[in-house]
């Protein structure tokens, strides 16, 4: 879809993870979703920015998911408040099943217990799909040709995808699929093991993960209907990568090269550690084998794009510059602390000669530069058009190529914004925000960076440091971007300077403005912190649902005043019409 640059909107980026609503089972999921849609439209936000909601494995990273198409259970909406209104929200359950399993404190935590909340809606889904099974619920005959519909037209990657889970089950969670004995290390090898006489409970348990993939896609499509009702639009989010030990990885070996591992190189932004300083980030997933993708009319990545827009208006697209070439490791993260203190010629002997580099080619002369330019054009034209009606915005931060953002632009393709990191390379001014791109999204910061209000106490940590002398330059640096008096720069990060810092990102070109939670929150909290695989990321909540921060005087204030700031510089959205109404479809779920 081309983005129309003069019909300019807001909106807000969280984890479903992180979001909570009342009665969920301790994570965010589509009722908090759907709440989160009602808090943007009471407040003039036209967009609801989400991370990926495919599969995650045990590190719980969604840039790390086993599955490219298939949705995280985790996200399943169940309470017995969703059963009285609308029975069919997870066809089969019933209350006596979650009285039985929950107990009263499961919304409680602070943070999210993935094992206890994937446990237990394991536990209640496969109450709900004996029940469903049986026959002997509500409404069965269609549901269950509405189930069976779904089957059919997943075929390309349900079966598999539903085998995978069914092995990683019987391995107790262990998807590592190479360490796995030879009857179920290959797709066709699995296959022929489930087909022999006697896997009667095997095919059954294949059937409950098609059966789960089914409750959560049509939870998340009630979730668009009532974004649609709304007049919200949702941004989903496209990984770069899969993990190597996925659905995918394993059904289909033919499309990516494991003797690599995709990362990024090393920057000055992200130094999380002593080896991501030296070396860079090594996120673990296999390269693509693109030659391999395009002899197969990219289906693989047509039926991933596809997927996502069944479920949002639109979609980041992570890791832009990977399409155009990638940073690679010659070995696995795991085995980063083995290089973090050694030489290059010293890591040359313990890899054979490969080390860390651009893969296929790096930009280093004119002719290698011009054709990962032209292969990247290519392959994100096949993003374009798989899209098609959906718009896509490219996640282009990093070590950026020169001829990554214009070729965005000739294709019609947002690029992202971050002012806090646009600097004349002269004196290390910030740019003016009235020189970012109408065709970006501006924001201060992705899941990936601090919080405005940790940026700012660091600014002022600087300043009272050692080195107070470059930190005192910095942050006259950023007075003068947000406007303010550069000789009396506020000691500590207010509400005030917080609006400041929203006017500001507002008034820039951008054609949607998009502002972390924690920042419209004043909160410090953080969702990811790159770099680290310990069990604590990805795992911190929200304190309260969203719409009891607007009710609270100590965010009300800040709310409002972005409310207002919306309809100020004309970024509210604009009204739905009355044939686009009509044309709504009505709503299955009312949970």
């Amino acid at each position: 879809m081309k983005i129309d640059t003069n019909k300019k909107l807001a909106g807000i980026l969280v984890p479903a993870f992180a979001l909570r609503s009342e009665n969920d089972l301790g994570i965010g999921d589509t009722k908090a979703v759907k709440e989160a849609i009602d808090f943007c439209h009471d407040n003039n936000f036209g967009a609801l920015q989400l991370l990926p909601i495919n599969e995650t494995g045990n590190d719980n990273s969604p840039y790390n998911t086993i599955s490219a198409v298939a949705l995280d259970p985790v996200y399943i909406h169940m309470s017995t408040e969703a059963l009285d209104i609308a029975p069919d929200t997870v066809p089969g359950l019933t209350k006596e099943d979650l009285n039985q399993t929950i107990s009263a404190s499961e919304a409680s935590f602070t943070v999210i217990d993935y094992k206890k909340v994937k446990g237990t809606k394991l536990i209640l889904l496969q109450k709900a799909f004996t029940a469903f099974e049986s026959g002997k619920i509500t409404n069965y005959t269609y549901l269950k040709n509405e189930f069976e519909k779904f089957e059919r037209e997943n075929i390309e990657w349900l079966p598999d995808y539903a085998l995978f889970r069914t092995i990683v089950a019987h391995k107790n969670g262990d998807a590592h699929w190479t360490k796995w004995e030879t009857d179920l290390k290959s797709i066709d090898n699995a296959r022929s093991w489930i087909a022999r006489p006697g896997q009667e409970q095997t095919k059954k348990l294949c059937r409950f993960y098609s059966y789960v993939q089914w409750i959560i896609h049509r939870q998340w499509l009630d979730v668009k209907n009532h974004a649609d009702k709304q007049n919200v639009k949702l941004v989903g989010d496209i990984p770069f990568g899969v993990s190597r030990y996925s659905a995918d990885v394993w059904a289909h070996p033919d499309l990516f090269d494991l003797q690599w591992s995709g990362g990024a190189p090393p920057e000055r932004f992200f130094q999380a550690d002593e080896f991501t300083a030296i070396w860079g980030q090594n996120w673990g997933i296999p390269l693509y084998r693109w030659t391999i993708h395009e002899k197969q009319n990219y289906r693989w990545w047509d039926r991933r794009v596809r997927q996502v827009t069944n479920y949002f208006h639109g979609f980041r697209l992570d890791h832009v510059l990977g399409f155009f070439r990638i940073y690679a490791f010659p070995w696995l993260p795991e085995e980063n602390h083995k290089f973090t203190h050694l030489p290059p010629a010293e890591a040359e002997k313990i890899t054979g000669g490969p080390l860390p580099q651009f893969m296929p080619r790096n930009d280093d002369t004119t002719d290698s530069a011009l054709l990962n330019c032209q292969e990247g054009e290519a392959r994100l034209k096949v993003i374009i058009k798989a899209a098609a009606g959906a718009f896509v915005i490219a996640e282009d931060l990093g070590v950026v190529p020169e001829y990554v953002r214009p070729t965005l632009k000739k294709l019609g393709i947002p690029g992202f914004s971050i002012p806090l990191f646009e600097r004349n390379e002269s004196d290390r001014s910030f740019v003016a925000s009235t020189e970012l791109p109408a065709l970006n999204l501006g924001t201060y910061g992705t899941h990936d960076n601090e919080p405005l209000a940790s940026y700012y106490e660091s600014l002022v940590n600087w300043w009272h440091s050692q080195d107070g002398h470059n930190g005192w330059l910095e942050i006259q640096r950023l007075m003068r971007f947000l406007h303010l008096d550069e000789n009396n720069p506020p000691a500590i990060y207010t509400d005030k300077l917080a609006c400041t810092f929203f006017k500001v990102l507002f008034a820039t070109p951008c054609w949607l403005i998009v502002l972390m939670i924690t920042d419209l929150l004043g909160t410090k909290q953080r969702f990811n912190r790159p770099g680290t695989h310990d069990a604590a990321n990805w795992s911190e909540r929200l304190e309260k649902p969203l719409v009891q921060y607007a009710l609270d005087h100590k965010y009300a204030e800040k709310i409002n005043f972005v409310r207002e700031l919306i309809l100020q510089t004309k970024r509210q959205p604009y009204p739905l019409s009355k044939s686009h109404l009509a044309q709504l479809p009505a709503t299955k779920l009312s949970n």
